[in-house]
């Protein structure tokens, strides 16, 4: 069984220093309108879009390690929940 704590939760950061996997939620959705994917974590603050879901990930990625240097104590093993809404397959 695998463990990790979500960022926010009592206790995280403490988790973290032991090595424990921190989760941050981030939730997925498409624009039919605009034509978009954007991703959005109240964990964090992160607010990303992109034209494919491929490119979405790497912003993703890129914007979370960004927010995690500004404002919180290192996190080994940060953990992306990736929730896709709006007619997608959940991940």
């Amino acid at each position: 069984m695998s463990m990790n704590w979500r960022l926010g939760y009592p206790g995280w950061h403490i988790a973290a220093k032991f090595g424990i996997p921190i989760k941050i939620k981030v939730d997925v959705c498409h624009d039919d309108d605009a034509g978009v994917y954007y991703a959005t974590s109240d964990d964090i603050g992160l607010a990303v879009e992109a034209a494919s879901l491929d490119d979405l990930v790497i912003e993703i990625h890129a914007a979370l390690s960004e927010l995690l240097s500004i404002g919180f104590p290192p996190i080994e093993r940060p953990k992306a929940d990736i929730r896709l809404h709006d007619n997608l397959v959940a991940a």
